[in-house]
């Protein structure tokens, strides 16, 4: 593995790390969280600026691969800016250590999401992102908050169970689960992804969850959720185009 390989593994894993270290160092939780974003926007800039791809494949057997270009570093940079300008917003706001754990713990997912070259891979991410998205909705811990982010974990996790189907379906045809075995998948299969996909994104009529969820969240989060989270959704499909036109 080579030197950009092993940097995009550290960037990748980072805000995992972060994430957990602000409870233990809380009084740091703001200028922690500005970091990851700050390294996020500089490796984001980088592989706009870098006309060679990366490829690191992990799993070769099963196709689980990560691929970066300067698709992913623009949508990285997008990120990147939306989460730091989040938490320059609530830098004075008395936010505590685990709002800014979850925001970061979905920072680092919705990177994932940019930069997986695979079906399962975009699937465990979009989970994780569900999750993190769920507990920034919920954060102000009242009734009307609790109901709202029940509401979207059920409707994320059901969209999930649906992509979940039809990459399970496009294993069992082609045996791998990369990008490039839509091409021979049953036409069923191709159907539950992008059903899955467009639901996460927001997609009309799909994304009917998105309009109360996003009033119904404080600011700093719908920022979010529409800055980044939705854009998860949307980006697999254009990999796909891209990937097979």
């Amino acid at each position: 593995m080579n030197t950009m390989s092993m940097l995009t593994i550290i960037w990748i894993a980072l805000p995992l790390f972060i994430g957990f270290s602000i409870y233990l160092l809380p009084r740091l939780s703001q200028v922690l969280a500005l970091t990851v974003s700050l390294v996020s926007l500089a490796f984001g800039l980088w592989h706009v600026l870098s006309p060679e791809p990366l490829v690191i494949g992990l799993v070769d057997s099963f196709g689980v691969s990560l691929f970066v270009d300067q698709l992913s570093g623009f949508f990285i940079l997008t990120n990147a800016v939306v989460t730091a300008a989040v938490i320059l917003y609530c830098w004075s706001s008395g936010k505590g250590s685990f709002f800014y754990t979850q925001a970061i713990i979905l920072h680092g997912s919705v990177n994932s999401v940019f930069i997986c070259a695979d079906l399962i891979s975009v699937y465990v991410a979009l989970e994780v992102i569900g999750i993190a998205a769920f507990l920034l909705v919920v954060y102000p811990r009242t009734n009307r908050s609790i109901w709202v982010g029940l509401r979207y974990l059920f409707v994320s996790n059901t969209a999930m169970l649906f992509s979940l189907l039809g990459t399970a379906l496009v294993y069992q045809a082609n045996r791998s689960f990369a990008f490039t075995a839509l091409e021979n998948a049953p036409a069923e299969a191709i159907a539950l992804i992008f059903l899955g996909l467009l639901t996460k994104g927001g997609i009309f009529v799909s994304g009917l969850w998105l309009p109360l969820t996003h009033g119904e969240s404080e600011s700093p989060v719908s920022a979010l959720l529409s800055g980044a989270v939705v854009k998860t959704g949307v980006f697999p499909l254009v990999r796909f185009a891209l990937v097979l036109p």
